[in-house]
């Protein structure tokens, strides 16, 4: 994959938040920290300020030991946090994550099309596969204005 510079970067003691315009994507990299209700507020807002109202698709990846609370998996699973969102990839690295990443996607059920990836190549060219896929199938809708 080329060397790519995100537009917008945001980050804290708990995660990092960087957005590719050209590539319509967000990737939220989580550290070695537990990820509270609040935090999910906090992260929607930077992403927001980021993309403004343009569709975006989703990369989350994580250290070994990152965690989430119960409360902010359902935070997080709310409507109004993917009213933008195109897809969803998780790239996992281990048996905590695959089990966290299984309970969101059964249980938290995305309302975007979202997959799981152990590897980062394969889950961003999913998404920008879905992208490229989803821009063709806009530019067959007639405008009728």
């Amino acid at each position: 994959m080329k060397e790519r510079a995100p537009a917008n970067r945001f980050e804290n003691n708990k995660y990092i938040i960087e957005y590719f315009p050209e590539e319509k994507t967000v990737e939220f990299f989580m550290k070695d920290q537990e990820i509270e209700k609040e935090d999910i507020a906090e992260m929607h807002q930077a992403t927001l300020s980021f993309t403004g109202t343009e569709n975006y698709a989703t990369l989350f990846r994580a250290m070994d030991f990152f965690s989430i609370t119960a409360e902010a998996r359902a935070e997080g699973s709310k409507r109004h946090y993917s009213a933008f969102v195109t897809f969803q990839a998780f790239v996992v690295k281990n048996m905590a994550q695959r089990l966290i990443g299984n309970f969101i996607l059964k249980f938290n059920t995305p309302i975007r099309e979202s997959r799981m990836f152990t590897d980062y190549e394969e889950a961003h060219a999913w998404l920008q596969t879905k992208i490229k896929a989803e821009a063709k199938e806009k530019k067959k809708i007639p405008n009728l204005v």
